[in-house]
């Protein structure tokens, strides 16, 4: 019953006070949006969305580093040999394939786009992909018709590829099925269609690709049987495995500089520079992967997880914080203000703890309607300027049009609950601490206080 009164009571304050219910309204609304927004953009970098479920478990090579002693550095893809021997049999990897995608780094690399024959000099622009069979178990695809292809079709290097709904929509028209149609790669390769997958947004861009073909089709290696053009993504069963999947690959590393000492002559960095091979520089599970590599300039290359955590952290804590600050002192404003008010309804017995629970019940209607406000808000920023404001965040390459924004990106509950009970414990810690601050006040003292 109390509550209702209490409801009652914000909203007739709302009606009285109106330049102060619109500023509390929309300085909510404001922090919501943008901490929203920012939550948004790390939400699809981090969670598992379609069609990457596996992030926690995820993890990529992006190739081979040569380390000198001098301190230079140099990297190279790996071969098709190199996955073969190094990572599919490992006990310590559940899932590995070989990519032309750039695995990890949230670019699109120039080596993965090709031109599909339409017709007669006809040619449609493409990303394409070379993997294994266990690409679309590591990338959980939906298929709109057929199937992904086979370990076995890998292994017997047949002409057999999986395209987007969008390319087979290119490629053939609107409703028609493509299963077992060919495919014709820059006129040199005719792959036969086994299967069509939902395509994915570019702003998953490990997994964004429109057609895929087996690796085994292709083979390319530069110099030595181990260098090539592949990234590698793997998945791994928990960090146990993850730990021992680094010591054996620094012991193949060890093993290899003695076996093929020519790996290291890829690169020259000057007569008689002793160099070492490195396979496990960076190695980490897609969400830290993603949060250490977001800078340019290499910041946090070398710290802690701990670090990394407490930097983000703080600038939650800005975006949060600065709002409820400015907030504080619009409500301290407001409460020297009613200081008069309070002292007459405590002389008629009003109990500091009842003025006190009215205060946040106030608030808590004020933060609320600027919460939804907020949240509608951040959605039409995103979808609307979503060229503009994703392309601050995500490689540029990917961006050529307006990025597909699936649904599950911004209709996240636990990421809008968390940002909401997040303002709303802030919002309430502004509003509280300056009315027990107002309610501490002798009876007199607040009757005397300008109105």
């Amino acid at each position: 019953m109390n509550d209702m009164r209490y409801f009652r009571q914000a909203l007739a304050m709302m009606r009285e006070e109106r330049l102060f219910s619109s500023i509390y309204i929309v300085g909510t609304a404001l922090a919501i949006a943008f901490t929203m927004v920012m939550a948004v953009v790390y939400y699809i970098k981090l969670a598992p969305i379609y069609p990457e479920p596996n992030r926690a478990r995820t993890v990529y090579f992006e190739g081979m580093r040569i380390e000198a002693e001098s301190g230079g550095v140099g990297q190279t893809g790996f071969s098709a040999k190199a996955f073969e021997d190094w990572f599919q049999k490992s006990p310590n990897i559940e899932y590995s394939s070989p990519t032309l995608l750039a695995a990890g780094t949230g670019k699109a690399e120039g080596r993965c786009r090709t031109f599909v024959v339409r017709g007669k000099d006809d040619y449609v622009d493409v990303i394409r992909n070379e993997a294994s069979a266990d690409f679309f178990k590591i990338y959980a695809y939906d298929f709109v018709s057929g199937r992904p292809f086979t370990q076995k079709e890998v292994e017997g290097k047949e002409a057999v590829c999986v395209i987007s709904d969008a390319l087979a929509e290119r490629l053939y028209g609107k409703g028609v099925d493509a299963l077992g149609k060919t495919v014709a790669i820059e006129e040199s390769y005719d792959l036969r269609v086994v299967g069509v997958l939902r395509g994915c947004s570019q702003l998953t861009p490990d997994s964004y690709v429109d057609i895929i073909a087996p690796y085994t089709l292709f083979g390319v290696h530069f110099g030595t049987p181990y260098r090539g053009l592949y990234s590698l993504v793997c998945t791994v069963k928990d960090n146990y495995h993850l730990q021992a999947l680094k010591q054996e690959l620094d012991d193949i590393a060890a093993r290899m500089q003695q076996a093929h000492p020519e790996v290291l002559d890829e690169f020259n960095f000057g007569e008689g520079v002793k160099k070492k091979l490195v396979l496990t520089k960076g190695v980490e599970t897609h969400p830290m992967h993603v949060l250490r590599t977001e800078n340019r300039d290499h910041t946090f290359d070398t710290v802690t997880v701990w670090e990394l955590v407490k930097h983000y952290a703080s600038i939650l804590f800005v975006l949060l914080f600065v709002p409820a600050l400015n907030l504080c002192a619009i409500v301290a404003g407001r409460m020297e203000r009613r200081s008069a008010e309070m002292a007459v309804r405590k002389t008629f017995g009003a109990r500091r703890t009842t003025l006190l629970n009215q205060v946040i019940c106030e608030n808590l209607v004020l933060t609320t309607i600027g919460g939804i406000i907020g949240l509608v808000l951040s959605w039409l920023s995103i979808y609307g300027l979503r060229r503009e404001i994703l392309g601050m965040f995500f490689d540029n390459s990917t961006l050529a049009t307006a990025p597909v924004v699936e649904g599950e990106m911004l209709f996240a509950p636990t990421l809008f609950i968390g940002a909401f009970a997040a303002i709303m414990l802030l919002n309430l810690i502004a509003a509280v601490v300056p009315a027990w601050w107002s309610l501490r006040k002798p009876i007199v003292e607040s009757m005397m206080e300008k109105r």
